[in-house]
């Protein structure tokens, strides 16, 4: 009996994670898998590495002419198995630079001179900032260094820059990480309030009203210093005012965790005076129900700006026209927190690992604080759009789509993909696929074979019905009601997948005597790769209309979705 135990444990394990790994693949990725720093189950595998960085960033600011100056110390860690040659800085600000290629109209008011950097030095040497010389090279928002001295496995080098750029008008420079010296930086009364807010389940209003033209920071010399520090981030940004409201409350969500939220915004900004309740709220659901895995930082700051725009511990947001993008774009953005930076998705190469996620995750959430499904627009969205030329598979690299395709391609789609995947699965199931898959990659990168895989492995099943046709390929969301036949108190009715994709059968049976009865289908039901399927069910009278009514679930052609007795 023991020897056939262990045989079919490994019969098992063999079958599990042989699961979808004939999804195609570029030739890099499959380097990884023979690399062995991915593995077929979903793990990181045995050679996995990661490559990082340390930073210390001295930095200030002079509002009366918006010039925002720095220092940094950068120790740059190779764990790979290659020896690098060049080391890539971001200078994100240069997207706004004269004469900057962009894909979109910029305010004139918004464009400055880009980031001016006045010194660089790797390993204490100084390097040119001459591109004549050939050392550094401006490639878009890269600054590439060429290393005098290449950089060989498993050692360091130490990178000194100095650099200053002007803040574009319109735009503010709190921030990613806790700060370290309050009582330096915060006079009595508002200091004592900060702190009533660490430790508040209640709101704590920091900064109100009533305190405009009060003197709220100390200074030494003309100057406040705020320290900062966070760690395990892949980012960094702060927010600077001197008229914004500041509000603070906190949440325990479970023994010796206690995470602090704050919302830092404009007077004018009346719906901020919901936010960082509503942050805290968004804390709790995210860490309790989904993704049901704990906030993994002590703090999150909604700073008031425009638009919306994540960042490690800190979103800013502007404030819209309604309640449903208000709720909308602050639990979006503080969903973020999980995907990139809890678990480092690629958001440039595959947008709609993290997007997508994000869209997804406070669907329930939304409809508790602001009575609307988002559920919806995404099908209706992906709906009107899908099967046009630019309908192109989700798995290649998001930089070959734009607006207004990227839109969808990255967040009605995949959402609606998760979506569909976890009525496959099941609630219970897709939470256990979806928390493992968290728990192995956070701090890590995984790529969308990563997310296929583990899912597979989780469940012990071979999901390539449902990767192909949603990740894969490019179909349409269509269902047609194609037959009906009604036999006494029996009805069985024929549905057609017209589009190929597989999703949820949602039917809405109205009977002569003017009720109603539903007939539903999982999305699992196409996974044997029917092009249609019977459902049946038993009626107390005779059948008068049977129609697709759920606009939750995409559907291209509505045409096709109802059938009605006309003997």
């Amino acid at each position: 009996m023991k020897s056939y135990i262990t045989s079919a444990l490994i019969f098992v394990f063999a079958l599990s994670v042989s699961f979808g790994s004939d999804l195609k693949k570029p030739k890099e990725i499959k380097k990884a898998y023979t690399n062995q720093t991915r593995s077929y189950d979903g793990k990181p595998g045995s050679n996995y590495w990661q490559n990082f960085s340390e930073y210390k960033i001295k930095a200030g600011i002079e509002p009366k002419i918006r010039l925002l100056t720095g220092s940094e110390k950068i120790v740059y860690f190779n764990n790979s198995t290659d020896t690098l040659k060049n080391i890539v800085l971001k200078l994100y600000q240069d997207m706004y630079k004269k004469g900057a290629a962009r894909n979109t109209e910029l305010n004139p008011e918004t464009v400055t001179d880009g980031v001016k950097i006045s010194k660089l030095s790797v390993d204490g040497n100084i390097i040119s900032l001459n591109t004549d010389d050939k050392i550094i090279l401006y490639q878009g928002t890269n600054l590439i260094i060429k290393l005098i001295a290449p950089l060989p496995p498993n050692s360091k080098n130490e990178i000194e820059i100095d650099w200053s750029f002007v803040i574009p008008k319109g735009f503010g420079v709190w921030a990613t990480g806790m700060l370290q010296n309050p009582e330096e930086v915060l006079n009595d009364i508002y200091l004592k309030r900060y702190k009533e807010s660490l430790t508040s389940n209640k709101g704590i209003n920091i900064i109100a009203r009533e305190d405009s033209g009060k003197e709220i920071y100390k200074h030494q010399n003309g100057f406040t210093t705020f320290k900062y520090s966070a760690k395990d981030i892949s980012d960094f940004a702060f927010g600077i005012s001197d008229f914004y409201l500041w509000d603070g409350i906190s949440i325990e969500l479970e023994k010796g965790k206690r995470v602090t939220c704050f919302a830092a915004y404009n007077p004018a900004s009346d719906f901020f005076t919901q936010v960082a309740t509503m942050a805290r709220r968004s804390i709790e659901f995210f860490s309790k129900e989904m993704p049901g895995v704990i906030y993994p930082y002590p703090q999150i700051t909604v700073f008031n700006g425009d638009g919306g725009m994540e960042f490690p511990m800190i979103v800013n947001d502007g404030q819209f026209s309604n309640t449903i993008n208000d709720v909308y774009v602050t639990t979006h953005e503080i969903a973020h927190m999980y995907f990139p930076f809890y678990v480092g998705t690629n958001e440039t190469r595959y947008g709609w690992m993290d997007e997508g996620m994000a869209y997804f995750l406070p669907w329930d959430l939304q409809i508790e604080l602001s009575e609307y499904d988002h559920r919806t627009r995404a099908a209706i969205g992906f709906s009107k759009w899908a099967g046009n030329e630019m309908d192109i598979p989700m798995i290649l690299p998001s930089v070959l789509s734009r607006d207004p395709h990227l839109s969808v391609m990255s967040y009605y789609k995949p959402a609606l993909a998760y979506e569909m995947l976890k009525s496959a699965l099941g609630e219970e199931l897709f939470s256990k696929c979806l928390n493992e898959f968290i728990a192995r990659w956070n701090g890590k990168h995984p790529t969308p074979w990563d997310f296929f895989y583990t899912f597979e492995n989780v469940a012990n099943k071979d999901l390539n019905w449902f990767w192909n046709p949603w990740f894969f390929e490019s179909h349409i969301p269509d269902l047609a009601v194609k037959e009906v036949k009604i036999d006494n108190n029996k009805v069985k009715i024929l549905v057609e997948n017209v589009g190929n994709l597989p999703v949820p059968i949602d039917l809405t049976l109205t009977l002569e005597d003017e009720t109603q009865t539903k007939l539903s289908a999982s999305t699992s039901v196409w996974e044997k790769n029917d092009k249609e399927v019977w459902l049946e069910t038993e009626i107390k009278a005779k059948v008068k209309s049977v129609e697709m009514l759920n606009k939750n679930i995409p559907d291209a052609d509505g045409s096709n979705n109802k059938f009605v007795n006309i003997n």
